[in-house]
């Protein structure tokens, strides 16, 4: 049975950037790839998204099963046979991905992701932004049924408190002290509707860290940072933190399938997926208080075979059979296979359809970033619209003017020219533009409504999800009217959609055209 030796909470008070150097500054050494022997295995996963059970794997042909909490139970006690003593770590985004997630005790809703990964043996976890899918009152509520600690360093409350544990954790483990820190997601702010976030701010990571690092550092002989800011966030953050005392990042947020560790600045970077899909494994040999040689990569749940011990056995059965309860059932066919993209989708073109018909409005919009899972063709429960829409978005109008229309085509066409984030799929809206001459922006050639030209003057309503009214400043670029909320989610638009239809369909119509492509070859 693991130990936890020591937990330190330190005070965390408004920080400031400290001078104050580490103990290691200047004097660490590189590690280097090896073969061993290493005295410490970290094995860590993120953004599992509450997918707890195995799906049939994309990219094979042959329905091989893979993911989920059996599978990782299994080679997670497979890969313990060869390792000499471990930590086990979790990246965040445990929420948000399958309705397990809403399944609630004493009205929490996520008791059965907090059981589940108790029970999986979690040394230490971070905050993701989708933790907060479930509001944060909801969250606080969350967190303490986690059997470990669930961390982060960054998120303050209104009155300038840590809102979760801020740690640090210290564990011993073959002798080695490891120190664990956590760090939410920098840009939370752009990705939290500010309802979800209401009376919380981010602090300066970088200064936090340095701040731990002055006690934290000479106490231990290994410091690991658990980071939910994505892999380019997290190579940037190492670059600076070079010589510091962090040994590694153990990342999530951008899903990265990391085959083997980044190493900037000194620090190495994993970082293992998503969805419970891969285990990832970092072998050490930590020696005089440094990281001398390294081996890392990842492990392929592979679903065969595996089983469990009784107890989470027991409660992945259980859970399993409460989702099919609830959402389980077939409620219609799907006639075509409906596939995600950057671009014009028909897997968005049906969405929003859905979403404009529901709401009687001009145009509808939906972001391709909440749209999490594709259709083949067959039949359609319940459990595919919530595992397709999964975050209790609720489906709102407004009214703005053509000229707002306008700008809300020119932010999304800049957007696909800049790759900066997805667009929003579209009904009753049509347009065409191209990149210009600075390739960072469009020139947008032609827009439509319901099949006529854009007037400027006239008034339209658009039906969108709250999150993308919320989130303007990011989708729109317009001052956002008051919302007429419809007091329905999406899944539930979508659902209802389906049962009245029987049959579901859609077709690609050229509602958004790059007239550029040519020039684009690894656009799909």
């Amino acid at each position: 049975m693991k130990k936890i030796l020591t937990r330190w909470l330190f005070a965390a008070a408004i920080p400031v950037m400290l001078a104050v150097p580490s103990s290691r500054q200047g004097a660490q050494a590189a590690p280097v790839p090896g073969d061993g022997p290493f005295n410490l295995t970290i094995y860590h996963t993120n953004d599992g998204h509450s997918h707890f059970l195995p799906r049939p794997a994309s990219w094979r042909d042959d329905g091989r099963m893979v993911g989920g909490v059996i599978p990782l139970a299994w080679h997670l006690a497979e890969q313990r046979l060869t390792s000499t003593a471990d930590i086990f770590v979790d990246g965040g985004d445990f929420m948000t991905g399958n309705p397990v997630c809403d399944l609630e005790r004493d009205g929490v809703p996520g008791y059965a992701v907090a059981d589940m990964m108790t029970l999986l043996g979690y040394d230490a976890g971070v905050i993701g932004n989708h933790e907060f899918d479930i509001g944060v009152r909801n969250l606080k509520r969350l967190v303490p049924l986690f059997g470990y600690p669930v961390m982060a360093m960054d998120i303050l409350d209104g009155a300038g408190r840590p809102l979760f544990d801020p740690g640090p954790l210290v564990i011993t483990r073959n002798g080695l002290r490891i120190g664990i820190m956590a760090i939410s997601c920098g840009d939370m702010e752009d990705l939290v509707s500010p309802a979800r976030f209401a009376g919380l701010r981010m602090i300066d990571q970088e200064a936090q860290i340095r701040r731990q690092l002055v006690d934290l550092d000479p106490a231990t002989d290994l410091i690991v940072l658990l980071s939910h800011n994505g892999v380019g966030r997290d190579k940037e953050l190492a670059a600076r933190l070079a010589g510091s005392g962090v040994d590694v990042i153990v990342g999530g947020h951008s899903h990265t399938r990391l085959q083997e560790p980044l190493l900037v600045g000194g620090i190495l970077i994993v970082q293992a997926g998503s969805k419970l899909t891969n285990l990832g494994r970092l072998d050490l040999d930590v020696e005089d208080d440094q990281v001398k040689t390294y081996r890392g990569g990842l492990v392929t749940l592979w679903a065969d075979g595996a089983v469990a011990d009784p107890a989470l056995n027991a409660a992945v059965d259980r859970y399993a059979g409460q989702v099919q309860e609830k959402f389980g059932q077939r409620i219609g066919t799907l006639a075509v296979d409906l596939r995600k993209g950057r671009g014009e989708t028909l897997l968005g073109n049906w969405l929003a359809d859905v979403l404009r018909a529901r709401a009687g409005s001009d145009v509808a919009l939906i972001n391709t970033g909440g749209i999490r899972k594709e259709l083949l063709k067959g039949p359609l429960t319940a459990l595919d619209i919530h595992e397709i829409l999964p975050f209790s978005n609720e489906l709102v109008t407004i009214e703005i003017s053509g000229r707002q229309l306008a700008r809300i085509v020119q932010r999304n066409a800049d957007a696909d020219i800049r790759r900066d984030h997805g667009i929003l799929q579209v009904s009753g809206l049509s347009y065409a533009y191209r990149a210009a001459p600075d390739g960072k922006s469009a020139v947008v050639e032609e827009i439509s409504v319901g099949g006529q030209p854009l007037n400027t003057t006239a008034v339209y309503t658009v039906a969108l999800p709250d999150y993308v009214a919320a989130m303007s400043h990011v989708y729109l670029d317009i001052e956002v009217p008051p919302l007429h909320d419809l007091g329905e989610t999406l899944t539930r638009v979508v659902v209802d959609a389906v049962k009245k239809a029987g049959t579901v369909t859609a077709s690609l119509e050229g509602r958004i055209r790059r007239l550029d492509t040519a020039n684009e070859p690894d656009r799909k």
